[in-house]
């Protein structure tokens, strides 16, 4: 069968089970099958798919099919240029994750000479090391509660060339890690555990851990806003994604006496999603 053909059968099947974007998702599938690049697969969709591509398609298509996200499938997810290895072991990164770390670089391109930063819940460790990749001068600390996750971000950073200038800390909060950094950056668990069993089959499948927030969503950004003035330099950054409107709650319990520069980022939807604040 060609491409056309496959694609056409995949994207119905995807659609009679609730998938998202089934279109792209069938896309992506088929192009990791044949071993393409998604972009060329779409350029001649005529193209035959060879037998043993049929069976891995259909396989993958499968696990599509019951919930799993895209990016477990694959084993990787685009994080602003680099490839991130990730598995059910780690969140997958979102495009509002890739802002955040826009942000950190923003905060971090004026500085000069070398500078210290900390992803805290660091999952596959994307933000940091692509922090790192963009500034050849820059440590950073990945900080995680999850073994697995951790295990993950170091992977990363193995395949990334980037393991010299990454730390790894195994903590359950700021409490085990010391500093002193000009950013600390977080995209912490942000959803109010009564909302989580309502959420997609994808979402669910990945790690609680990453995702519950506690009873408002804020638990541990709360924590990171109290103990981030003791190991952020003066001039350091605090810098968070949290869900729609957390970031303003947040910041109206600041202490103006520790906190300057007070502000809340939109995302590219027009959400208020990221919170940022500098020690005084």
């Amino acid at each position: 069968m060609t491409a056309a053909a496959i694609l056409t059968k995949a994207c119905a099947r995807l659609t009679a089970n609730g998938v998202e974007e089934p279109d792209l998702n069938a896309q992506w599938l088929l192009a990791d099958a044949l071993g393409l690049e998604r972009l060329n697969l779409l350029a001649d969709r005529s193209i035959p798919v060879p037998p043993a591509a049929a069976k891995r398609f259909e396989k993958t298509l499968k696990l599509k099919e019951s919930g799993l996200p895209l990016a477990y499938i694959l084993g990787w997810q685009n994080f602003r240029g680099l490839r991130i290895g990730v598995d059910e072991r780690v969140l997958v990164p979102r495009p509002e994750t890739e802002e955040l770390a826009a942000l950190a670089a923003d905060h971090l391109r004026p500085l000069s000479g070398r500078a210290a930063a900390l992803d805290y819940g660091a999952g596959s460790g994307a933000i940091g090391l692509w922090l790192a990749h963009t500034f050849p001068a820059l440590t950073v600390t990945a900080a995680e509660i999850s073994a697995k996750a951790l295990a993950c971000a170091r992977g990363n950073a193995r395949a990334l060339g980037l393991s010299g200038r990454m730390n790894f800390i195994k903590t359950a909060s700021l409490t085990g890690v010391k500093g002193p950094f000009d950013v600390i950056v977080s995209n912490p668990p942000y959803i109010p555990s009564a909302v989580i069993p309502g959420l997609s089959p994808e979402v669910q499948s990945e790690p609680l851990v990453a995702l519950d927030g506690g009873g408002d969503g804020l638990d541990v950004a709360r924590m990171l806003v109290k103990l981030a003035p003791g190991r952020l330099k003066k001039g350091g950054a605090l810098i968070l994604e949290l869900g729609a409107d957390q970031a303003k709650e947040l910041l109206a319990g600041l202490d103006a006496a520790v906190w300057t520069d007070k502000k809340i980022f939109k995302d590219l939807n027009g959400l208020e999603r990221f919170f940022h604040a500098v020690k005084r």
